[in-house]
């Protein structure tokens, strides 16, 4: 019976703090969208193509490169559309924020259900909940508008679930589904393959089918579906040859990637390294990262950490699920004090976890500040052709909808909105060299007139013909 009340008390536990996550999650997206930080890229791009497949519209997006293509001419990610159904019952954009913070959520109760089958021991089970909950890469893949990566942490988990419980068809159905959120995840892949063939060693078949199909949907992806959408071109294939000597010096310089290093491991009390047979999809991941050039990518901001996340905590179950064979229990339950203090000392005083802003008044004050905006867009109507900036453009996703750019000529808009204020995150302003410059040409060009002008914010229309 005691133990009854233990496992109830544990797992009500666990499932509050889950919740309270996904509401923190919730609170914090919400509040970024309606204070327009939230950009259409890559928000816009995403929820422009899920609402369209919803309604059986070919999921064409606008972009600075492949720009009118459908969404597969820039990356291919097929299994984002399982959200698609969601557009059946509201029109809201928001409604993709709530659904990636709810399923990374799942995907921490997925974990602490797994962390009490494999260990057998709740107050283990419950700090590895906590540091995951807490790992401020996490955290940033939630809130920073929404993107495939951060869709990932719940599959992976019931990937690994299929593996630890020995359950093939659901490893299977999860790892398929996993990878197709980006063409880029065959390296999980094959990091996943490496990992099958060491802890499961009866599943080596399957292993090596694991590692053919991440290879074949690498190549297919990268070489033939992506170039056929895009007009022969992958934009984000490497276009330089490196040495040895390079690849080394791209994996440490500069000195913030072996900083993130620290971090992410550091994040969950260094265990992860007890666990050889993950230490491949860590690393393989970190390394895609790091010879990379976009500097977004080395640190725990944005997205990009929300892939490996679900194995840092993997890694840290099987590292305990090691050591309780090999120490005492006094020292596992020291080291589960240890590993929540250190998650809840990280969060709070050191890396700044940012789902404090969800218990910040300020935050959420700042929000009114933009009301100005908000009346702004509902001048223009839902059926018309919009150019606008990049944080507008984010609000007009389930219309036709254009960045704005110099050329705005060529695409023929029936509205032009602007807001030239000083002092924009220049993220607004994506693609776009003088927007003053731009608003200039548009006042003097005979094809369009003012709608309204108030202060730094214009609204353009074309003229009747």
């Amino acid at each position: 019976m005691k133990q009854l009340k233990i496992a109830r008390v544990s797992n009500l536990i666990a499932f509050v703090l889950c919740v309270l996550f996904s509401i923190a999650g919730i609170l914090v997206s919400l509040h970024r969208y309606w204070q327009f930080e939230i950009w259409y890229y890559d928000f816009g791009i995403f929820d422009q193509a899920i609402w369209k497949v919803a309604h059986f519209i070919p999921p064409a997006i606008d972009h600075f490169i492949v720009s009118q293509k459908l969404i597969f001419a820039d990356h291919f990610h097929p299994s984002i559309f399982l959200l698609s159904p969601l557009y059946w019952f509201t029109n809201r954009s928001e409604v993709l924020l709530i659904a990636q913070a709810l399923l990374v959520g799942v995907s921490a109760f997925v974990l602490y259900l797994l962390s009490v089958q494999v260990i057998k021991h709740r107050l283990i089970s419950l700090a590895i909940l906590i540091s995951y909950l807490l790992f401020t890469g996490l955290q940033n893949a939630v809130i920073t508008e929404f993107h495939e990566l951060a869709l990932v942490p719940l599959p992976l988990m019931l990937t690994y679930w299929g593996i630890l419980q020995k359950k093939k068809r659901l490893f299977l159905i999860s790892f398929i589904i996993t990878l197709g959120f980006k063409e880029t995840l065959f390296l999980l892949g094959i990091g996943l393959s490496i990992f099958v063939f060491f802890y499961r060693k009866e599943w080596r078949k399957l292993s090596l089918f694991t590692l053919l199909y991440s290879l074949l949907w690498g190549f297919l992806t990268i070489k033939i579906i992506i170039p056929y959408f895009s007009g022969g071109i992958y934009q984000y294939a490497f276009n330089e040859s490196f040495s040895i000597t390079h690849i080394v010096q791209q994996l440490i310089s500069p000195a913030i990637k072996l900083k993130t290093v620290f971090w992410i491991f550091g994040s969950f009390l260094f265990l992860p390294f007890l666990s050889l047979s993950t230490l491949p999809i860590i690393l393989m991941n970190l390394a895609s990262r790091f010879v990379t050039p976009g500097a977004t990518r080395w640190d725990l901001g944005f997205h990009y950490n929300a892939e490996i996340a679900p194995t840092l905590a993997i890694a840290t179950l099987l590292a305990f699920n090691f050591l309780r064979k090999r120490v005492s229990q006094n020292m596992l339950r020291v080291l589960a004090v240890l590993l929540t203090l250190n998650a809840v000392f990280l969060y709070r005083f050191i890396l700044h976890g940012p789902f404090a802003l969800a218990y910040n008044p300020a935050f959420y004050n700042h929000t009114k500040n933009f009301q100005f905006l908000e009346q702004l867009i509902n001048k223009v109507p839902k059926d018309a052709t919009v150019m606008t900036q990049n944080n507008l453009a984010a609000r007009f996703t389930h219309q036709q909808v254009y960045l704005l750019r110099e050329n705005y000529q060529q695409y023929a808009p029936e509205y032009i909105v602007f807001d030239v204020r000083e002092g924009q995150n220049p993220n607004n302003f994506l693609g776009v060299e003088d927007a003053v410059q731009i608003l200039e040409n548009v006042q003097n060009d005979e094809t369009y007139q003012i709608l309204f002008h108030e202060g730094n914010q214009y609204i353009f229309k074309t003229k009747i013909r």
